[in-house]
C-alpha cells in the first residue's frame, strides 16, 4: 500500500501510537475524586501478572506441589525420634503362670528414655510416590503457566476493547461536530431562502442521533475500563485510563506448519499432560509393586530400669520383610485403575491436539483476513469522506437536498464502525495468534 495512501486512510479520531510504549501513571483527578492509573497494554499485562487473582492462586498450588512432593519424599529418608516412658504395673500371677490361689505382682515402675529410628530399605511404592510428587509439581508449574496466559489473553482482549470503545467515541466526536456543521449550513441556507425548512428538521435529527451514539460510546468506555480494573484487582475506588490506541502494523510472512511446530513445542498445556502421562505410568508401575517385597529396618535405644538412678541401657534392632501373597484382588484392581487412567490422559492428549491444530489455524486466517479488511475499510473510510464532501457542497450549491448529504452521513458512520472492526480485529487476531502458539505473555510483556 503507497505511503501516501497510508496516511489519508487513517483518519483523525484514531492517534495512531505505538504499542510498545509501556509504563503505568498514576494521576489523580480534580479534589475528592478517585485516583486514575493510566496505563499502556505492556504495563497493564505486567500489572496483572503480579496481582491477578487467578495467576497468584495458581502460584499458591505450585508451592502446595512442591511440599507435596517433600512429604513424599520424607518416607524415603530416615526418621528419628526421642521416647521415654514411665508406668506403674500391677498384675495377677494367676492370669499369666495359672497358680492358685490368686496373688498379685507389684505394683512395680518402669522407666525407659531414649531415641528410636527406622529406616525404609526397600520399598517400591515409596519411591514412586516421591517420583509422582516431582511430575506433580513438573504438571502444577506448566498449569500455572496456563493460568498465565489465560490471565494474559483476557488483559489483552479487554484493554482491546477499551481501545475500540475510545476509537468509536472520538469517531462519534467527530461525527457530532460534522452533524453541527451541516445543521448550521441547512439552517442558515434557509434563512437565505435557498434552502427548506424540511432540510434544517433533517439535519437536526440527524445532529440528535449522533450526540445519542456519543453518549452510548461514552458509557461503553467506562464499562468496558470497569472490566479492566476486575482483572487487574485494583480497589473499587480506582479508574483505569488506557494509554495506548488502536494501531496496524506490518508482520512478517507466517508460515502454518511453523506455527503449529511451535505451538506443539511452547503450549505449556501439552507440559502439563506429559506430566499427567508420566504420572500415570508411575500409579501403574506403583500398584504392580505392591507385589514385591517391602524391608524395612528400625529399632531403639532406651535406658531403663525401674527408678532412673538403677537404669542401664536396653536396645532392639530389627529388620521386617514384608511380602504379600493374597490381597483380596486389591492389587489387580489398582492396576487396571492405573491403565485407565493411562488411557484417559492420551485421549485427553489427543484433544488438545486437535484444539490446538484448530486454534492456530483459525487465529491465521482470521489475522490474514483482518489484514486484508484494514485496508479495505480505511480505502472504504476515505470514499465515505468524499462522499460527504461531495454531497455537501452539492447542497450549498442548492443542486439538491440535503437527503444526499443525510446519506453520505450514514455512509460515513459505517464506514467508521467498518475502520474501527478491521482494526480491532486485527489486533485481537494477533493476540488469539500468539496465545495459539503460546507466546501470548512473550508477545505482551517484552
Amino acid at each position: 500500500m503507497p505511503a501516501s495512501f497510508r496516511r489519508a486512510a487513517v483518519p483523525l479520531f484514531i492517534l495512531v501510537q505505538a504499542l510498545s510504549t509501556s509504563g503505568l501513571l498514576a494521576q489523580q483527578g480534580p479534589a475528592g475524586s478517585p485516583a486514575v492509573v493510566r496505563l499502556t497494554l505492556k504495563g497493564t499485562v505486567q500489572l496483572a501478572l503480579k496481582q491477578n487473582p487467578q495467576r497468584i492462586i495458581a502460584r499458591i498450588v505450585v508451592y502446595e506441589s512442591e511440599r507435596n512432593s517433600q512429604i513424599a519424599r520424607s518416607a524415603l529418608l530416615p526418621q528419628a525420634d526421642i521416647a521415654a516412658n514411665g508406668s506403674l504395673n500391677q498384675y495377677n500371677i494367676q492370669a499369666v503362670q495359672r497358680q492358685f490361689p490368686r496373688k498379685s505382682a507389684g505394683p512395680y515402675q518402669l522407666f525407659e528414655a531414649g531415641p528410636t529410628f527406622s529406616q525404609s530399605v526397600l520399598n517400591l511404592p515409596l519411591i514412586r510416590g516421591y517420583q509422582i510428587g516431582r511430575e506433580g509439581t513438573r504438571e502444577a508449574r506448566a498449569d500455572e503457566l496456563t493460568v498465565r496466559q489465560n490471565v494474559v489473553t483476557a488483559v489483552v482482549d479487554q484493554y482491546l476493547m477499551i481501545l475500540r470503545a475510545l476509537a468509536t467515541r472520538d469517531a462519534a466526536k467527530v461525527r457530532v461536530e460534522l452533524a453541527q456543521r451541516l445543521y448550521e449550513q441547512a439552517a442558515e441556507l434557509q434563512k437565505t431562502g435557498i434552502g427548506l425548512n424540511i432540510d434544517t428538521v433533517r439535519a437536526n435529527v440527524e445532529l440528535q442521533n449522533e450526540k445519542q451514539n456519543l453518549i452510548d460510546s461514552e458509557t461503553q468506555v467506562r464499562t468496558t475500563a470497569y472490566g479492566l480494573a476486575e482483572l487487574l484487582d485494583l480497589p473499587g475506588e480506582q479508574d483505569v485510563e488506557a494509554a495506548d490506541r488502536l494501531d496496524f502494523y506490518d508482520l512478517p510472512a507466517l508460515d502454518r506448519d511453523a506455527l503449529l511446530k511451535q505451538a506443539f513445542a511452547t503450549r505449556p498445556e501439552l507440559h502439563s499432560l506429559d506430566s499427567q502421562q508420566r504420572i500415570a505410568k508411575l500409579s501403574t508401575d506403583s500398584a504392580r509393586d505392591e507385589r514385591l517385597p517391602q524391608l524395612d529396618f528400625s529399632g531403639f535405644w532406651f535406658y531403663q530400669g525401674a527408678h532412673f538412678t538403677e537404669g542401664i541401657p536396653a536396645y532392639t534392632y530389627a529388620i521386617a520383610l514384608e511380602f504379600p501373597i493374597f490381597t483380596g484382588g486389591r492389587i489387580r484392581a489398582e492396576v487396571a485403575r492405573a491403565k485407565l487412567e493411562e488411557d484417559r490422559v492420551a485421549e485427553v492428549r489427543k484433544q488438545t491436539e486437535a484444539t490446538i491444530v484448530d486454534e492456530v489455524k483459525s487465529a491465521l486466517d482470521q489475522l490474514n483476513a483482518a489484514r486484508t479488511s484494514v485496508d479495505v475499510a480505511n480505502l472504504g473510510y476515505l470514499l465515505a469522506q468524499e462522499e460527504v464532501a461531495q454531497a455537501q457542497r452539492r447542497f450549498a450549491a442548492g443542486v439538491t437536498t440535503n437527503v444526499e448529504v443525510i446519506t453520505a452521513q450514514d455512509a460515513l458512520a459505517r464506514a467508521s464502525d467498518n475502520q474501527i472492526a478491521a482494526l480491532f480485529q486485527f489486533n485481537v487476531s494477533r493476540a488469539a495468534l500468539a496465545r495459539a502458539t503460546g507466546e501470548i505473555e512473550a508477545t505482551y510483556t517484552k
